[in-house]
């Protein structure tokens, strides 16, 4: 009997970490990378955004380097003229892209939330930095 009771306060136990575990908050991974409203960090903020939404596996990553970008460091980001417009985010292919004005050549949706399209977007427009 006392088995039973200490299965059953286990499986209970059990199913209270799980639904709390679930987040129903809408949130997505990589939404935990919040930019500032200046000073913008590329290793703090834009890298890191980098590495979590496009620089995986078959898509901005060094080998596969869809589009024929890289997007995991400055130096491949950058060595791709007009990708980057220091001061000039609006005239950026990279913002253009993320920002919808400009399609992206596979269905893929591009997961970004407002703060991290103004991070970017400030950074550009606080002259690019590899900082």
């Amino acid at each position: 009997m006392n088995r039973t009771i200490a299965f059953t306060a286990f499986v209970a136990a059990a199913l209270l970490l799980s639904f709390a575990a679930c987040d129903d908050s809408g949130t997505r991974p990589g939404d935990e990378i919040i930019f500032p409203d200046k000073d913008v960090s590329y290793m703090a903020h834009v890298q890191p955004f980098f590495d979590l939404r496009c620089a995986n596996y078959g898509c901005h990553e060094d080998q596969t380097r869809a589009g024929n970008l890289s997007l995991t460091s400055y130096v491949a980001m950058t060595e791709r003229p007009g990708i980057i417009i220091p001061r000039d985010p609006e005239s950026s292919l990279l913002l253009q892209k993320i920002d919808g004005r400009l399609p992206h050549p596979i269905n893929v949706p591009i997961i970004i939330n407002q703060n991290q399209l103004t991070g970017i977007r400030t950074w550009i427009t606080e002259g690019a930095l590899n900082n």
